[in-house]
């Protein structure tokens, strides 16, 4: 009983007070950029963020990214978690679209998915294709 309170209790120090400090520096830097950021440059940004959201739908270059944009959203910075959002909607909805644009190409398993993706697409959610697109990617 006591070691949970206690290990708990070290962690919290530790955030608050070591791995705090260089996270908001860093953060307040990366702010500062931003506000001085020309168009261009946000344009890059937002590719940059764009494609590390679709690199591996899920996995940690996608987290990675998504903390970013929701990290700026405190600082008001709201054009890269924009731009998160659009990438990260991308991938399932290409994939419904395409399996009503070419249904000869998809088995039924495949357009039932693609249905399903468009309305997670819509929700944010890029992982409700993984199954059946699976089985057809690795047989």
């Amino acid at each position: 009983m006591i070691l949970p309170l206690l290990g708990s209790a070290i962690v919290g120090l530790l955030m608050i007070y070591v791995i705090n400090p260089p996270v908001k520096a860093l953060m307040d830097a990366l702010v500062e950029w931003l506000n001085t950021m020309g168009q261009t440059n946000a344009i890059i940004l937002g590719i940059i963020l764009g494609a590390m959201m679709c690199t591996d739908m899920g996995g940690p270059v996608n987290k990675a990214a998504y903390t970013f944009g929701v990290g700026l959203i405190a600082s008001q910075q709201y054009m890269p978690m924009a731009a998160v959002m659009a990438a990260g909607m991308v991938p399932p909805i290409g994939m419904a679209i395409a399996t009503l644009i070419a249904r000869s190409k998809f088995n039924t398993n495949q357009r039932d998915a693609g249905k399903a993706s468009f309305v997670l697409g819509l929700c944010f959610i890029s992982e409700g294709h993984y199954r059946s697109w699976r089985q057809t990617l690795c047989v």
